[in-house]
């Protein structure tokens, strides 16, 4: 069975879109709308209260640990 990381690499290069790519990748709606503030205003970052951004470093975490497998 592939692992999240082996079915993203495969179909890595199948994404026709930044919406899909995001999909693809096994980020989740809270984590992408985020993602895309901070792009644009990265100050956002340090007005967060430190839980949402705890919860923000966690799903990034997980995401960024299952690509290195």
């Amino acid at each position: 069975m592939a692992t999240h990381a082996e079915k993203m690499n495969t179909e890595r290069k199948s994404a026709r879109s930044r919406v899909e790519f995001i999909r693809l990748a096994g980020i989740g709606p809270e984590l992408a709308e985020f993602l895309t503030e901070f792009n644009e205003k990265p100050e956002i970052y340090f007005s967060m209260p430190f839980q949402k951004r705890r919860e923000i470093e966690n799903q990034m975490d997980v995401i960024l640990s299952s690509i290195g497998r």
